[in-house]
Parts: structure tokens; sequence; C-alpha cells
């Protein structure tokens, strides 16, 4: 299998629950406080890993507050060799959440927004033509990291989130896979966020003709546009009571990139990656939600004759 390696971002969650939302001039005794492991990229390298994948994160943590994070990447045996400290903090995010369950989130990048190109390069020339390289819109140099990449045969799997337009003036086109949601893509294509998804990924795939796209629809489901296949291939949703939904996403991209690098079927690929999700709702958390590959397989074979693969 291709090495897999995720230059992504690595946040502490500090998670205060409260009775209500501070206001201006406030001050408030929270009821609860926990600190997770998170960060768009953290989260998909750990269900890179549990969907059995050979898995490299590079990123940049501080050398005084990460333990929680280096924690987590051993625990789930992720190589760490590329893993940058700093003197400065930790990417992180200072999260309230109510007693009806909604939050708000402050977020500060840390050390996710401190990588250089000569760091760069010196992480990339370990990697090889036809290796995979997970990015998310959470460090800095996204831009030369894609051509940087793209240069050496590398599949960039770019998931493009938190959506920005200057992501719009990135070679975007040297990507082999483009994540998006149905609010993302149409932003990208300037279409509305109500567009028939059938129509919007040919809209993206018309835009980005040397591209494979995954957009993904919530409870939907998710379709797959291949660079190289005229059709479009759908997956619908398992059904699931939802817990928590935090994650569900990054889940998803983990174990698909995974099964795409081993050569899977597309179809039975986007089937795991929705059964993988589907799992990760039913439990709280983000990385602690996400299931291992015998949990998914097992969880396959009991809804093996759901039909998930009906137009959405």
């Amino acid at each position: 299998m291709s090495k897999i390696l995720n230059f992504g971002s690595l946040n502490i969650d500090y998670v205060y629950t409260v009775p209500h939302f501070v206001m201006p001039g406030e001050t408030l005794a929270a009821l609860e406080r926990n600190v997770f492991a998170g960060g768009k990229g953290l989260n998909q390298s750990v269900a890179a890993a549990r969907a059995g994948g050979d898995v490299y994160h590079a990123g940049a943590i501080g050398k005084d507050d990460s333990k929680v994070l280096t924690d987590t990447i051993a625990t789930n045996k992720i190589n760490d060799e590329f893993l940058m400290r700093r003197d400065g903090p930790s990417g992180h995010t200072f999260i309230q959440v109510d007693t009806t369950g909604q939050n708000c989130i402050l977020l500060y990048g840390g050390a996710n927004q401190s990588i250089t190109c000569e760091e760069i390069d010196s992480t990339l020339k370990n990697f090889t033509k036809g290796d995979y390289l997970i990015l998310q819109n959470e460090i800095n140099n996204i831009e030369y990291l894609i051509k940087s990449a793209a240069a050496k045969g590398m599949k960039v799997c770019f998931n493009v989130s938190p959506f920005t337009t200057q992501l719009l003036t990135f070679p975007l086109d040297k990507c082999a896979y483009l994540i998006v949601n149905e609010i993302e893509g149409s932003s990208m294509v300037n279409m509305p966020e109500d567009t028939d998804p059938y129509i919007l990924i040919e809209k993206l795939a018309a835009k980005f003709p040397k591209t494979s796209f995954v957009l993904t629809l919530g409870v939907r489901g998710s379709v797959l546009k291949l660079k190289e296949r005229n059709d479009v291939i759908s997956c619908k949703s398992f059904k699931v009571k939802a817990v928590d939904t935090t994650g569900a996403g990054d889940t998803f991209l983990g174990y698909l990139i995974v099964n795409l690098a081993a050569n899977a079927d597309p179809k039975l690929a986007l089937k795991t990656a929705a059964a993988a999700s589907a799992i990760a709702v039913t439990r709280k958390g983000a990385a602690p939600s996400i299931p291992l590959k015998e949990e998914v397989m097992e969880f396959l074979a009991k809804n093996k004759d759901e039909v998930l693969t009906d137009k959405i």
C-alpha cells in the first residue's frame, strides 16, 4: 500500500460546559471542563490509521502543551517523525457548550500557522510518486504543499475546509481529489447551495477536469466523480441514531482515502467510508468516536443487504 502523509492541523480542544454563553463583561463559572485532541488534520490521520493505512502525520505543535496530541498519535500508531516542535503554543480552541448542546468556538491557529517551505521540502523528500498527501485548510503554505507534492507525483487529496475564496487562486487542478461539501462545492462554481448534487459535481468536474471529486451531503450521503470515469458513484448514508456528528466528515475522509489508496472498488470504498462515519455519529467526541477497521467490517456484514448505491 502507498504511504499516506497527512500534512495537517493539530489542535487542543478545551471544552467548557456552561449554563449559557458568556455575555460581554460577565464572569461565568463553567459546570465542567474537558480537554481533547483535535483539529481536522489529526482527526483524519486517526481515521486513516484505524482504517489500516500506513499513516505519517506532519505538522507543528508546541513543546510544552502538546502531550494530549502526541499521546493520541502514539496510541493510534501514527508515524510522528515529521512532527515539528515549537517554543510557542499548539493550535487550540476554547469551546463553550450550553445546556441545550449549542456551542461557540474560539480558534487560535498557534503552531499550525508556522510551517515553513524548507520544512515542507524536508518532509516531502521522504515520499515518492504514488504516495498520498492529505491536506485541509487549517495550516499555512497550502499552495506550496500542493505544487511541491504534485511535482513529485504524489496524489494530493485536499479537503477544502474551512473554505475561503482565496483557495480558488490555488492550483486545485493539480489535486488528485478534492473533497467538498455542498456549500463549498457551490461556492467553487458560483452556483446556489441547493443545486442538485449531480449537476453540481458535473460542474465541478468540468471546471477541474484533471481532478476527481468527492461531494459530501451530510445525512443524505455522498457522491464520487472519478476523472477517468463518465459516471457518478452514489452512496446513501446508513440509518443510525446520531448522538454527536463531530468528526463524522473526518472519519469518512480518512476511511475513503485509505480504501482508494488500496485500490478498492470505488463503490465499496464509498460504502466503507459511509459505514465508518455512521458508527462515529453514534458516539460522543471527534477522535474518540472513530471506529476501528474491524468494527466497520462487522457493521458492513450486519448491514450487507442495505442498498446505498441508488441515486440520492
